[in-house]
């Protein structure tokens, strides 16, 4: 309990069916990195059924399972991971004190690193980085680490033969690696969920062009404010939401002249324009040609076309 008093209150175990202790083979061994900041080893061959609660601290957990099942509880919700051919991650944080526990079963085998990080440490920075999980309270997350952050768990479960300087070298980088793994996982998943929301609004815009709905309108249709949606869509397809909707109502004016369903005054209306010369200019820059041009090419089409 002693070692483990930087990150737990109370630790009590239960035995399922009474035997001897210890009750599992292994490692396990926390390091006290400072500043609160924790690295735990849990390397262990069941030898029978059990379960372990404590009460954990406030703070985030990053975890990465090398091998075999892990199941725990927190404040009663029940989670169980297994990593089978690749490492697997998961992250939470407590804003409060936790209860959990854990569970073990015969023949079970988990081998996992984990670090622990006090919410002293996170600052403003963590805050404006994590894309707002550090406000999430018992979410866990659940990703495939890559390679650095994997071998720097395998290291700190080889560090037992290392002189004690090198081992805590080697759970300092483990701390490391394990919080990019982190934030690594934390922007992939903001940028695919921008990229995502982005496309949901270019979506609206080529179903609403026709209706032409101002930019406040598409704005608070899609939920972004005016200022951030101008920019996510710049980013994302290298115009504006306005020049985009005009450019999707010349092609729309372009296939009712080609459809000879329109006069050239029409498609102008179609397009949004009120002033004739000003469509034909915005029409030639898209098209490389004036509109009557298109509809002269369709009548020569059909004139063209031997009668029957």
């Amino acid at each position: 309990k002693a070692n483990a008093e930087p990150y737990v209150q109370r630790h009590r175990m239960r035995v399922g069916n009474p035997s001897p202790l210890p009750c599992f083979n292994g490692q396990f061994g926390i390091r006290d990195l400072g500043e609160g900041q924790t690295v735990h080893l849990s390397r262990i061959e069941q030898d029978a059924e059990f379960e372990t609660s404590f009460t954990a601290k406030t703070g985030m957990l990053v975890t990465i399972i090398l091998e075999g099942r892990l199941e725990f509880a927190l404040d009663g919700k029940q989670h169980v991971f297994c990593a089978e051919e690749t490492p697997l991650a998961l992250a939470w944080m407590n804003l409060k004190p936790v209860e959990v526990v854990r569970r073990s079963r015969p023949g079970d085998r988990l081998i996992k690193v984990q670090v622990h990080t006090p919410l002293s440490f996170l600052d403003e920075d963590w805050q404006l980085g994590t894309d707002g999980f550090l406000s999430t309270h018992l979410q866990v997350l659940e990703w495939h680490p890559g390679l650095a952050v994997s071998e720097a768990a395998q290291d700190m479960v080889r560090a037992d033969t290392l002189s004690p300087v090198r081992s805590r070298m080697v759970s300092s980088r483990f701390a490391i690696e394990a919080l990019d793994s982190l934030l690594e996982h934390l922007e992939c998943r903001q940028s695919s969920g921008s990229n995502q929301r982005i496309a949901e609004a270019r979506a609206y815009v080529e179903h609403t062009a026709c209706d032409r709905p101002g930019l406040k309108d598409i704005a608070a249709a899609t939920g972004y404010s005016v200022s951030a949606l101008q920019r996510a869509y710049r980013l994302a397809y290298g115009m504006t939401v306005i020049e985009h909707q005009r450019k999707l109502l010349l092609d729309h004016a372009m296939e009712s002249l080609r459809a000879g369903v329109a006069t050239v005054s029409q498609a102008s209306h179609v397009a949004g324009y009120r002033n004739p010369t000003n469509f034909t200019s915005a029409f030639a820059r898209q098209f490389g040609i004036v509109p009557s041009q298109v509809r002269t090419e369709d009548r020569r089409k059909t004139s063209d076309t031997p009668a029957t």
